[in-house]
């Protein structure tokens, strides 16, 4: 059913509301009059209107106030004013100050009709762009979900478009946690300390459980809103849950705290329609980490299985991403770049899978052909890596950890910066390990001695910035010793003859 226009009409003189409500009745709208221009102001704030007839001279307050503040809180409102006096100046102020048209008193019933219809028409045509624009806006804005799979960039780019399209000032998205039954913060937007301490925003508070148990959006009341808010400034307050396949996995909540009016019919549905594509993505981005982790974790247990094969390097992949990380961190790395860390750590070995037993533990020193095959790991590790988007940020650690410093190194040859910075923090790391792991041709060495190697091989084998934030690091006792000892005791190979 089509809601009928609200139409306020103001002016000091009884008898004017009451022949313009007279004159509209036969018509489908819903009137408000008042004498009292304060009044008006006040019945504005809280019940914003479509079409306002007033007077432009009244006590105290003039139409132009009345005006300014239909404007401010509802910039589509559209505002008539009326003057018994009528002069060029004053016609041109009117118009220069956002009215839609002006009425001279006295005025016929035809011509107060024509000029409400045709306001109340730009009224419609101003709503209808708006929702258009919105869901233009809306369809723009669902792409760009699709397309992004990290659950905190999905998360702000959620809470800013809702705080955008919406006019709100502060937005935040609380998720289901299946394991503990409790709605958890996950993200907001425009939160100073004190509200984060807001029970209703930690999902603690009994009407975010109405929330959660109705699946139903809420706009809270304003005594709602001052139970939840007892000194803030807080004007209006929705709650909407997040639906995925028939289950709720959140709610998201907008506040506002400097647009006047409540949140509009036509704004819950574009927040629906929000709430629903965010939905789906959120859900997405998780079963996105969760073929994530399912994915590392094979390759992981893929490292493990080489390094199974490998009787002198037991320990090697967790020594090597302990170390690397904690040099990451040296370098002043962020936590996306140490992730990355850890996973190119676990797997740059990976392509020793394809390496036959016979080199892989050899006894005694490789031949030249057999030491080609042996470099083929790291390409074979790109190999079995580049199809897996993303395990990308892993391939340098795989591909140049075997890259010198002085172009003498493989699968590339490459020198100086030209190797990756993953590469080069990795040829480090990887090369203090083997230096204090047990062979079956040499016996391993104290880490004193390995620290000693780094230094001497800086500017050749490795980039000497990395080597001296590594050496810095050890001196500075970065590193703890306990977890760089081999616990597993090597099984040494017969040698044969």
């Amino acid at each position: 059913m089509e809601s009928k226009a609200k139409i306020l009409v103001v002016d000091d003189e009884k008898y004017i509301c009451s022949l313009i409500e007279e004159m509209l009745e036969d018509e489908r709208y819903s009137i408000k009059t008042t004498t009292d221009p304060q009044k008006a102001l006040e019945l504005l704030e809280s019940d914003p209107q479509d079409l306002i007839v007033t007077d432009l001279v009244m006590d105290v307050v003039s139409g132009t106030e009345i005006l300014k503040k239909a404007k401010k809180i509802r910039p589509e409102s559209v505002v008539i004013l009326m003057t018994g006096k009528p002069t060029i100046e004053n016609a041109v102020s009117v118009l220069k100050s956002g009215a839609y048209d002006y009425l001279i008193k006295p005025f016929s019933l035809e011509n107060l009709k024509a000029t409400v219809q045709r306001g109340l028409e730009k009224f419609r045509l101003y709503q209808e762009n708006i929702h258009l624009k919105e869901t233009v806006s809306l369809y723009r804005i669902s792409e760009a979900m699709v397309s992004t799979v990290e659950l905190e960039e999905l998360l702000n780019l959620i809470l800013k478009t809702a705080v955008k399209e919406l006019e709100a000032d502060i937005a935040s998205i609380l998720l289901w946690d299946p394991k503990t039954k409790k709605l958890k913060p996950k993200a907001y937007l425009g939160m100073g300390p004190d509200l984060l301490k807001n029970e209703f925003l930690l999902g603690i508070d009994p009407l975010s459980d109405w929330v959660l148990k109705n699946a139903k959006p809420k706009v809270f009341n304003p005594n709602q809103i001052h139970i939840l808010f007892k000194n803030k400034k807080v004007k209006s307050l929705i709650s909407h849950p997040l639906l995925a396949k028939g289950r709720i996995i959140g709610i998201l909540n907008l506040l506002r705290k400097k647009k006047l009016s409540p949140f509009s019919p036509g704004e819950l549905h574009s927040l629906s329609i929000l709430a629903s594509k965010a939905a789906t993505a959120i859900e997405n981005s998780r079963l996105y980490e969760n073929l994530k982790e399912a994915y590392l974790e094979t390759l992981t247990a893929l490292a493990n299985a080489v390094e199974a094969r490998d009787v002198y390097t037991a320990g090697h992949t967790e020594r090597v991403w302990y170390m690397a990380e904690s040099l990451a961190k040296q370098l002043g790395w962020g936590e996306d770049k140490i992730a990355e860390v850890r996973m190119g750590s676990i797997l740059h070995d990976i392509g020793k899978i394809g390496v036959p037993d016979a080199i892989l533990n050899k006894p005694v020193s490789l031949t030249s052909k057999e030491f080609e095959i042996m470099k083929m790991h790291t390409v074979q590790g790109t190999k079995i890596l580049e199809g897996i988007s993303f395990l990308k940020p892993a391939l340098p650690y795989v591909l140049y950890h075997h890259e010198r410093y002085d172009g003498k190194g493989y699968p590339e040859g490459l020198g100086g910066e030209d190797i990756p910075m993953e590469g080069r923090l990795m040829a480090v790391i990887d090369t203090f390990d083997a230096i204090t792991s047990e062979r079956p041709y040499r016996k391993k060495r104290d880490l004193e001695t390995a620290v000693d190697e780094i230094k001497r091989n800086s500017g050749t084998q490795f980039d000497p910035f990395v080597a001296e934030i590594f050496v810095n690091a050890w001196k500075s006792k970065i590193f703890d010793k306990r977890r760089l000892v081999i616990k597993e005791k090597i099984k040494k190979s017969k040698v044969l003859v």
